[in-house]
């Protein structure tokens, strides 16, 4: 990989270790051989449409992905994200405390309005926790997950075959999955590795 992505704003990778540079390339090498990936400006990303990254103001992203599927045209977005450590009291921790992880975006067809989807954990499912607010009571085929949304057809409209079998067969279960109007956000809370990478692209590409 080309390091080049420093050109875009040196002040955001200054941060990275070499053990963060080396991962980051080899994740980068590794899309690559599957899609056309580019490195953009976060402004040509819908990012800054996704009202939800206001909610976590400890997410920075510093490289911005397009990635498109050679055979299909389909496209979806990449970021490489520092999640800053806190302390307490609210202040940032030192870098030792900071992880970079990978979350993507997509545009989807239509406005879907607000949707959430998580899967249920051992324990939620025997105590049956947020199961009253969850809109699809009904559809044992996906009983496995919680499904929030702001409007129940439009988030059933969402729920294609295709898409729950893309979410039921997804191999991590920490995944977490919204939707705010056209816009779809996917990714893992956990640290950053080459078969996380894989799993999210292969997700938000088939999606």
């Amino acid at each position: 990989m080309d390091l080049d992505y420093r050109k875009y704003d040196m002040t955001k990778f200054s941060d990275f270790t070499e053990q963060d540079e080396n991962l980051i390339a080899e994740v980068y090498d590794q899309l690559s051989a599957v899609y056309e990936i580019s490195v953009i400006d976060l402004k040509e990303s819908p990012y800054e449409q996704f009202s939800s990254h206001d909610l976590y103001p400890i997410f920075i992203p510093q490289i911005c992905y397009f990635v498109k599927d050679r055979t299909t045209g389909d496209s979806f977005y990449l970021f490489i994200v520092s999640k800053v450590g806190m302390t307490s009291e609210g202040g940032r921790l030192g870098r030792k405390f900071d992880t970079i992880q990978l979350w993507g975006l997509k545009k989807v067809e239509e406005d879907f309005g607000y949707i959430s989807i998580n899967k249920k954990k051992l324990m939620d499912k025997i105590a049956g926790i947020f199961s009253s607010f969850t809109i699809n009571l009904k559809d044992h085929e996906f009983k496995d997950f919680y499904v929030l949304g702001s409007d129940q057809f439009k988030t059933m409209n969402f729920l294609t075959p295709k898409r729950k079998a893309a979410i039921k067969t997804f191999p991590n279960e920490n995944f977490k999955l919204e939707v705010e109007n056209n816009i779809l956000s996917f990714g893992l809370p956990e640290i950053l590795t080459i078969g996380n990478a894989e799993i999210i692209s292969k997700f938000l590409n088939d999606l």
